[in-house]
């Protein structure tokens, strides 16, 4: 007996970046680090996870689309979240 069965194919290719998801992480991990701050490790828990999937993302989008603004615009507003934790971290370890 033999039995057929129907499969459709699966595409395993990349998919397409997405610079608008880059863009909302980013501006997530605006208030993720500084709203979370007094938390117990908020900006770390909340806003470093948010700001660094947005850099991957927006790369990954600018590496498939180089014209993309909206992927330099997550990328630079998620740098500037990381670096503004990296900052108070310093000061609050000087202070």
């Amino acid at each position: 007996m033999e039995h057929t069965i129907d499969r459709r194919a699966v595409d395993v290719g990349q998919q397409r970046a997405r610079p608008g998801l880059a863009f909302v992480l980013a501006l997530l991990s605006i208030p993720g680090s500084t709203l979370a701050w007094e938390l117990p490790g908020g900006g770390f828990w909340i806003g470093l996870p948010l700001g660094i999937a947005a850099i991957v993302l927006g790369v990954r989008a600018r590496r498939q689309d180089p014209g993309s603004k909206l992927a330099a615009a997550a990328i630079a507003i998620a740098a500037l979240a990381i670096g503004q934790m990296a900052v108070w971290t310093a000061v609050a370890a000087l202070s």
